[in-house]
């Protein structure tokens, strides 16, 4: 889908080439925090399943499924990844690491879709989400990311 097709806010909250943690925080008026769901490490990968939530009143304001090349960062950025108390955005931002936010694709779900998630939508609910590609200026992958708003977050 194009994101022209997103609604508002959601296509402001996602068309742009920002990282979501910080987007999201100046939206909600609050720093965000980290829940990791599940996580594993395979092939150099650091794979997570996370919720953003609102430091604030603790919302959930995106659930998001990351891959992270953990080669591609410092060995105190790699630590601070994997200790999974801070989003990845948060992290690229606190160690200085230039990334090129480049969105591929958008799209919504409806609840039924997302029933097998964590993210868990009153019947009839729709989200928005895009994939990104999380890279340094060279090209080279840093993250690739799938990033949902839940309705309310909007």
């Amino acid at each position: 889908m194009k994101p022209e097709g997103l609604p508002q806010p959601d296509r402001s909250l996602l068309d742009h080439d920002r990282d979501m943690t910080s987007t999201l925080a100046a939206h909600h008026g609050s720093a965000l925090r980290v829940e990791v769901l599940r996580v594993r490490t395979e092939g150099g990968l650091y794979l997570r399943e996370v919720f953003l939530r609102t430091v604030d009143d603790d919302k959930i304001v995106e659930y998001g499924v990351l891959a992270v090349v953990l080669t591609a960062f410092s060995a105190e950025a790699r630590a601070a990844i994997e200790a999974g108390r801070t989003p990845l955005g948060a992290i690229l931002h606190e160690f200085k690491v230039p990334f090129v936010s480049a969105p591929i694709g958008f799209f919504t779900a409806d609840a039924a879709s997302l029933a097998a998630t964590p993210l868990a939508l009153p019947a009839g609910a729709r989200a928005s989400g895009r994939f990104n590609r999380l890279a340094t200026p060279a090209g080279e992958t840093l993250a690739w990311i799938m990033e949902i708003l839940p309705p309310a977050a909007a």
